[in-house]
């Protein structure tokens, strides 16, 4: 609740200052509700972010959020350079940045607004739709590259990894899961791309946003989801989902029983209270969150209801 009486905070101050929206010379100033700012995101938010921008600014129309979606390496060099003003990233800035940032005495302002997860597609041919994360782990590293390794009765010949490009949040991601330096597999430009070459190749894994599958009233995501389908994950032994295969759903990002979750932040610069602050305060409002509600990600703050079935 805190974070939305903030956002509640923001944009009202906002509405007092909208009464003095333009210098002497009639130039719009950089408000929480009017202005310009250039922001940065994580190319692999694109659907979701872009939907944030084109309701704040449909309710706010003096104001101009120009985004910048690009791999994490360069969200984050644009950050740290200040020719963004925020990012949003699918992680926390690490040591090695805040130390930077401490040099310039500058605190960035770091919000939680959501829970996104890493989603492994294949073709929808394949028949093989669910993995243990162990071979996963085993796939990432290039210890098994056959199908017929997970399923000896395959005749899908060699698994083809491919993800959108080498300085991508997902590829960062499967690093860390594996624990080496780079990871198995062929970068393509775009987590589109790697849904269409999925798409066409009945022996591809791909590595995406889940975002970019997940908005079931999306157009996009209808045509893609026709060609591929998402592979269901058991977890680690002791782990909360390592009795199941569990698909990238909402109710499983909330129980965090699919294996491969993250969340992403706004992570403002911003000296003062203007338009980047306004926007972030946006997405953490009710409004905001709802968004991200009916995309198919886990918001931060709205409320989930999770029904069992039988």
């Amino acid at each position: 609740m805190k974070t939305n009486y903030f956002a509640l905070l923001v944009l009202v101050m906002g509405g007092i200052v909208s009464c003095t929206e333009h210098d002497k010379n009639g130039k719009v100033l950089n408000t929480t509700t009017s202005g310009d700012v250039r922001i940065a995101s994580d190319e692999t938010l694109l659907p979701v972010i872009d939907s944030q921008e084109q309701v704040f600014e449909t309710i706010y129309p003096k104001a101009d959020v120009q985004i910048a979606y690009l791999p994490e390496t360069d969200v984050i060099n644009q950050f740290l350079n200040d020719s963004v003003q925020m990012i949003v990233l699918p992680r926390e800035l690490n040591a090695e940045e805040l130390a930077q940032f401490a040099k310039l005495k500058i605190t960035p302002r770091t919000n939680k607004i959501a829970t996104d997860a890493i989603a492994l597609i294949i073709n929808k041919s394949n028949t093989d739709t669910t993995l243990e994360l162990a071979d996963v782990r085993e796939i990432i590293r290039g210890n098994k590259t056959q199908w017929n390794q997970l399923d000896n009765k395959s005749n899908l010949g060699a698994i083809n990894i491919v993800y959108d490009n080498s300085k991508s949040s997902t590829v960062q991601y499967m690093i860390n899961l594996v624990g080496k330096k780079d990871i198995n597999g062929y970068a393509l430009k775009t987590n589109e791309e790697v849904i269409t070459y999925v798409g066409k190749n009945k022996g591809a894994i791909g590595i995406i946003g889940l975002n970019w599958i997940s908005d079931r009233d999306d157009s996009s995501t209808i045509f893609f989801k026709k060609n591929v389908n998402t592979i269901g994950i058991k977890g680690d032994p002791g782990d909360l989902g390592d009795d199941y295969f569990y698909q990238p759903y909402q109710a499983y990002l909330a129980t965090k029983q699919y294996a491969l979750i993250r969340s992403v932040y706004t992570i403002s610069r911003e000296p003062r209270a203007g338009l980047a602050t306004g926007f972030a305060s946006f997405i953490s409002s009710d409004k905001g969150q709802k968004i991200f509600l009916k995309a198919g990600l886990l918001p931060a703050s709205a409320p989930i209801r999770i029904i069992s079935t039988n």
